[in-house]
């Protein structure tokens, strides 16, 4: 429903994405800073601290999950300081690999890993260059976040390689022509209009439409026996 939070949590992951590919002030400023992405509840003085965890499955062939968490808190002169930090990676058939912070103390299980943090950043994005913390990294960094605009998918759109959707959705018909090329090019064109169809009922399928150095996307639509557009 309008209203219950869907952008909220669709900017979680965002922020989460942002955090550990940029410094966390950058990904705070991006919002307003910290006052304005902290959760404010009236009677209170003093808004509560920012935490933002995720529990994690499996991300390849050696790691079968983990879990990531981070708290914030505020400084009185406006800044903020990391007050808590952890990630822990389990393997098949190998011991759980972890880290945690808390303040300016820093411990972990693995042997010489002492990375030199800042208060205000936070440490995965230091130790993620270790190859036992690279997988969850390498899954929170690459969060993509889209907002479809209706108006880009109707515009003829400049075809580009299709490998990685845009935002806003401007070259959505260069990323269809891309999933519907080659070897299971019929099993995706299937989900594809499965999904399309749960979204908008009677629409069964979309392709991707040449018009000259310009592509669009065409939808067929279904109702009715016999009866299509």
């Amino acid at each position: 429903r309008n209203g219950s939070g869907k952008s909220n949590v669709v900017d979680a992951f965002a922020f989460l994405s942002e955090a550990m590919s940029l410094p966390l002030q950058a990904a705070f400023d991006r919002r307003g800073g910290i006052g304005a992405v902290r959760n404010r509840t009236s009677g209170q003085s003093n808004p509560p601290n920012l935490g933002l965890g995720v529990v994690l499955g499996s991300l390849n062939g050696s790691v079968t999950g983990g879990r990531y968490a981070f708290e914030v808190k505020a400084r009185p002169t406006l800044g903020f300081e990391v007050v808590r930090e952890q990630c822990v990676v389990r393997g098949a058939g190998l011991p759980s690999a972890w880290f945690e912070r808390e303040g300016e103390s820093f411990r972990s299980n693995l042997d010489g890993l002492h990375p030199n943090i800042e208060p205000s950043a936070l440490a995965l994005p230091v130790v993620g260059g270790d190859a036992r913390f690279a997988p969850v990294l390498r899954v929170l960094s690459g969060t993509r976040v889209y907002a479809i605009e209706p108006a880009k998918l109707r515009e003829m759109q400049d075809p580009d390689s299709g490998t990685t959707l845009k935002p806003d959705g401007s070259n959505a018909a260069s990323v269809l022509q891309e999933l519907l090329r080659g070897e299971g090019s019929t099993a995706t064109r299937a989900e594809i209009n499965r999904i399309l169809e749960s979204i908008v009922p009677a629409t069964n399928a979309v392709s991707p439409k040449k018009h000259g150095n310009k592509l669009s996307m065409s939808f067929s639509q279904e109702w009715g026996a016999k009866k299509k557009l």
